[in-house]
C-alpha cells in the first residue's frame, strides 16, 4: 500500500469532523481523499473509480467494502460528529446528509481552497 503523502493534514481535518481513531475505514477515507486530489475524474463514477482504486491500493478489499466502510464512517459523522463543522466545510447548507462521493469531495474541496493540499 502506498503512504499517502497527506496522510496527517487529512487526518487532521476528519478529526475536526469528530472522525477520530484510526480504523481501516479512517485509512481507507484518508486516502480515498488523496487520491480524489491526485485525480479530480475518480468521484465522476466514484464506484469504479474511486473505491476499486483505494481497494487496489489497500490491498485484501474489494470496492463493495471499501464503500460499506466509507459510507459506514460517513453515517457515523452526520449521527454522532460536528455536523456544522461539515457545513462549514461544504460552505452550503445541508438538509440531508451527503452521499459518501459528496462527502469526500466536501473534504477534498476544503482542504485544497485553503492551501491544505499541495497541487496535485
Amino acid at each position: 500500500m502506498l503512504y499517502p503523502k497527506n496522510l496527517r493534514k487529512i487526518e487532521g481535518v476528519l478529526h475536526t469532523l469528530g472522525l477520530l481513531g484510526y480504523s481501516v475505514s479512517m485509512r481507507q477515507m484518508v486516502y480515498a481523499v488523496e487520491l480524489a486530489h491526485e485525480d479530480l475524474s475518480l468521484l465522476t463514477n466514484v464506484s469504479k473509480g474511486l473505491y476499486q482504486r483505494v481497494a487496489e491500493e489497500m490491498g485484501n478489499t474489494n470496492n463493495t467494502a471499501v464503500e460499506r466502510n466509507l459510507r459506514a464512517l460517513r453515517d457515523r459523522q452526520w449521527a454522532k460528529g460536528d455536523r456544522e463543522r461539515l457545513r462549514e466545510m461544504a460552505m452550503y447548507q445541508m438538509k440531508m446528509k451527503p452521499s459518501t462521493g459528496e462527502f469526500i469531495d466536501i473534504i477534498r474541496y476544503y482542504m485544497e481552497a485553503n492551501d491544505l493540499l499541495p497541487d496535485g
